[in-house]
């Protein structure tokens, strides 16, 4: 009898947490759908108006003494370290990788409002090179869904666990200097 209780307890065991790492893993794809979804549709409705004047890589290496493919891959160095901390400074078991951008969220609101801030100073770091509106709106786009939706109380570090905002930013930013002729 005891053993027959303990062979369903296992099993039950066992289907409740294979049923939770599959719905964990199908939230997480229906998460990042709509998120994409609705950076896609604050990009289209922001376009280019939060950016039309600012100065070029040129204008910043001239400044700084240095040649502009040096620019380029100092600002990558620092764009990727920002995002890395911010994103994915640590790995962790099933979850992933797991940045400060999460555990600030832990507290409730001074988190996300401290996290969009940090993340807004990386797209005002790009606004150096003189990228184009429709990649500063991509970017501003992230932040935005990144404060909404890390904003929503329990949902909030799983959206910066999941959407990363500062990984995607860095990626088009990289793409953008890796674009642009030498």
């Amino acid at each position: 009898m005891l053993e027959s209780l303990l062979l369903w307890l296992t099993v039950a065991f066992v289907v409740v947490t294979v049923g939770a790492v599959l719905g964990y893993f199908a939230l997480r794809w229906v998460f990042m759908r709509a998120a994409d979804r609705f950076a896609a549709m604050v990009d289209r409705s922001v376009g280019g108006v939060a950016a039309r004047a600012f100065t070029g890589i040129a204008r910043f290496a001239h400044f700084r003494g240095i040649a502009v493919d040096e620019a380029q891959k100092i600002f990558g160095i620092q764009v990727d370290r920002l995002a890395k901390i911010m994103d994915s400074a640590i790995t962790l078991p099933i979850i992933g990788r797991v940045g400060l951008d999460a555990v600030l969220d832990l507290i409730p609101g001074f988190g996300n409002l401290a996290g969009a801030a940090i993340s807004l100073t990386l797209i005002a770091r790009t606004l150096q090179y003189g990228p184009p509106p429709s990649l500063v709106s991509k970017m501003l786009s992230n932040v935005l869904v990144d404060v909404i939706l890390g904003g929503i109380p329990l949902v909030g570090p799983l959206v910066d666990i999941w959407f990363r905002a500062n990984d995607r930013n860095a990626a088009l930013m990289r793409e953008f200097l890796n674009s642009r002729p030498a």
